[in-house]
């Protein structure tokens, strides 16, 4: 029986993921041990930041390699291998020159099918081997539930592996750092789990957090809450003792992004975990970050851009007029301000002839309208921010690089500890009913 689309769905996410985890990866052993899965990560990157383009320009060859560069592609690698796979899973046209270099390009991306759904036909145009498949079904398995080792081993064969190769590729995870896990005195064995586990949207998170013991959902129960209301909320007004915090960070019970400023300050924003199922409706993925990248812009344009130059008075009202208008300005920060979002292809910077001025044209619609609404829940007159930014953002730390970089200790381990086990009891209740591999 071939797959839902959800399930294609939840592969194409499990590649996402893996690409956020790339610069994670050290070892050149392990990198080659997923090249395919690496380049089509980095492949779908730099058409998610393409997207929107073809409505206002043709894409000019210069501007095409810019954004293979901020994707991690070379020139070579983005002619010779990733535009010809794109170009088969009908993602991307393009023309060539005499010379055999890329003249222009259109993007297809989110119109025959989502972006998760064409990330999965990429995939398989890169002709992946059994090793490939078995990995990433063992990175999609650890974001659906946390499973006694044997029993995630066992689901992996059941799709279609040897035994050899589920414990390979479940080695292989553990080693890139998206599957984790924890010792189960009761079981005697290890339970295996992904930090993207809390976003599956099989159990209610909430209702979950109520269940456990008093100490770690007290701990845990206000901030997750706290962050799942206000997504983009700043770390220091996060409810939780410091290893409360940390627990959740490392085990992704929240995602923690930071925008770093020219002059080495920096702010944190806590995020609530990716719900697949309402990332499912999006043509786009927030697997990508590009809503997070975008609210926090918005935020430093209205308390740390120079003030007089166009500080954004109200983050609201000026989004809510970039997506009718479809642009804003023109304003001085906005030459400045806004390089990141425009390496992401979200806006583009349009500068005023003979002058530091600029406009601010929207690109992706969609990723403005969900950043209002996450906007709107963070400046009420409940919500004011504090940002100590004094500078342009000129760096962006993913969730993922941040709960790498995150130091562990004893107590938040016990934290996680206690959240991931009794997690997996619940999600068994509310899956025996219908459990796809039963």
């Amino acid at each position: 029986m071939p797959p839902s689309v959800d399930e294609v769905k939840r592969l194409g996410r499990a590649i996402a993921f893996v690409h956020q985890h790339e610069p994670n990866v050290t070892s050149p052993f392990v990198k080659a041990e997923i090249e395919i899965l690496l380049l089509t990560g980095r492949a779908m990157d730099f058409a998610a930041r393409l997207k929107g383009y073809n409505s206002f320009i043709r894409l000019p060859s210069e501007m095409v390699f810019q954004f293979a560069q901020f994707a991690g592609l070379g020139r070579h690698e983005l002619q010779q291998v990733v535009l010809p796979a794109l170009k088969r899973a009908n993602i991307v046209d393009y023309t060539v020159d005499q010379d055999g270099n890329v003249s222009e390009l259109e993007e297809y991306v989110g119109v025959s099918a989502s972006l998760l759904e064409q990330t999965v036909v990429l995939f398989e145009s890169l002709n992946p081997t059994r090793s490939d498949r078995a990995f990433l079904n063992s990175v999609e398995l650890g974001a659906i539930a946390p499973l006694a080792r044997t029993e995630h081993l066992e689901r992996i064969s059941r799709r279609g592996f040897s035994s050899e190769e589920a414990e390979r590729a479940l080695t292989v995870t553990r080693a890139v750092g998206i599957n984790q896990a924890l010792l189960s005195a009761e079981l005697n064995e290890d339970v295996i789990f992904s930090p993207y586990v809390w976003g599956t949207g099989q159990i209610d998170l909430a209702s979950f957090l109520q269940k456990l013991p008093p100490n770690e959902r007290d701990a845990l129960l206000d901030m997750s809450q706290q962050v799942l209301m206000t997504p983009g909320i700043s770390f220091n007004r996060l409810k939780g003792s410091p290893q409360a915090i940390l627990s959740a960070r490392r085990s992704g019970l929240i995602q923690s992004a930071t925008v770093h400023s020219a002059s080495g300050g920096q702010s944190t924003y806590a995020f609530s975990p990716l719900l697949e199922t309402a990332d499912n409706t999006l043509a786009t993925s927030e697997a990508l970050h590009q809503r997070k990248l975008f609210v926090a812009h918005i935020l430093f344009g209205h308390e740390q851009a120079r003030a007089g130059l166009g500080r954004i008075l109200s983050p609201a009202i000026l989004v809510n007029s970039l997506i009718n208008r479809g642009q804003v300005g023109p304003a001085t920060n906005i030459k400045t301000d806004y390089h990141l979002l425009e390496a992401a292809g979200i806006v583009s910077v349009r500068p005023v002839d003979d002058s530091d001025r600029a406009y601010l044209r929207l690109v992706k619609p969609e990723i403005a309208k969900d950043g209002l609404e996450w906007i709107r829940r963070i400046t009420d007159s409940s919500g004011a921010e504090t940002i100590k930014l004094r500078q342009s953002p000129s760096d962006f730390t993913t969730p993922e690089q941040m709960r790498m970089a995150a130091e562990d200790d004893g107590e938040a381990r016990e934290l996680t500890r206690a959240a991931v086990l009794e997690l997996r009891k619940e999600t068994q209740r509310a899956t025996r009913r219908d459990d796809p591999w039963a």
